[in-house]
């Protein structure tokens, strides 16, 4: 199946998508590019950085050793991160798009990548406004775990995150071990307290999982806001700091170029889907000019 690109857009956003991993490719508002795109569409293709893809089965990081009928590939030192090395961000997507709605549609079979069951997944992206809603849905034929979400790197039209600010509503967040597997719930330490806001250059890398308390996220620079409004439970924040030679359009540097947000399901709660029963989730990105 070959790669398609296709553009949602109404008179405030651009909207380009990808079928290789039912993808946010770019988006532009008011003229500038809001998250991290690769010059080169080839970088795009290959990349292990996951920019704007849809990731799962499971996304995050979990032990890649059998539960029951599970046994996920190992992609990363015993770990399966992100759905595994042939996860959901490998895959084409049957794409239907219109004028300011695109629909992708994939079905994973059971045994792919090491999980369990069919399911048919569908990614939904629509813009409203100064609004993109992506929307998740899913079915499947067997008990099998789930956890989508998208992979968007946001920099808001800047080089680097040092002008970044982050602002959210959270009491907990997730300590991990030295495979990044999720361990346990603690308390928000100071320097991730970000009820009042806080530039990102004053947080220091952040790999982490944030429970929320109220179910959005502020993302600011000088020009722009975005907030992201979510029925997940928490996000995931990484902020980009793993070096990376992939030229992108707003920037010249190898890491801390954007700040990925990924809303999911709790990652210490992972529940499992059951047949029949309806997977739905939603991401609203709102933005606006300052």
């Amino acid at each position: 199946m070959d790669t398609k690109f296709v553009v949602i857009k109404n008179e405030h956003l651009e909207i380009t998508l990808c079928s290789l991993g039912a993808s946010i490719y770019r988006i532009i508002y008011d003229g500038k590019d809001m998250v991290l795109t690769p010059k080169d569409k080839s970088d795009f293709y290959k990349t292990n950085i996951y920019y704007g893809k849809t990731i799962g089965r499971v996304c995050g990081r979990i032990e890649a050793k059998p539960v029951g009928d599970l046994n996920p590939q190992d992609n990363e030192r015993g770990v399966s991160l992100h759905g595994g090395f042939d996860g959901l961000s490998t895959k084409e997507f049957l794409v239907d798009a219109k004028p300011t709605v695109a629909e992708f549609h994939y079905l994973s079979k059971d045994g792919e990548a090491g999980y369990s069951g069919n399911i048919v997944i569908r990614v939904r992206y629509e813009v409203i406004d100064d609004e993109l809603i992506v929307s998740f849905f899913a079915l499947t034929d067997k008990q099998c775990l789930l956890s989508l979400t998208n992979h968007a790197y946001f920099c808001l039209g800047e080089s680097n995150i040092n002008n970044l600010s982050l602002q959210m509503e959270n009491e907990k967040y997730i300590v991990v071990d030295d495979r990044l597997l999720p361990i346990e719930y603690e308390n928000i330490p100071e320097k991730w307290n970000f009820a009042k806001g806080k530039k990102l250059s004053e947080t220091g890398d952040i790999d982490n999982y944030f429970l929320f308390k109220e179910k959005s996220v502020e993302l600011s620079s000088d020009k722009y806001t975005l907030n992201i409004s979510t029925n997940f439970a928490g996000t995931q924040i990484f902020t980009d700091h793993w070096p990376d030679d992939t030229k992108v359009y707003t920037s010249n540097e190898n890491k801390y170029r954007g700040v990925a947000i990924e809303p999911q399901d709790s990652q210490l709660e992972r529940k499992k889907l059951l047949p029949k029963e309806h997977y739905e989730r939603y991401v609203r990105y709102r933005f606006k000019k300052i």
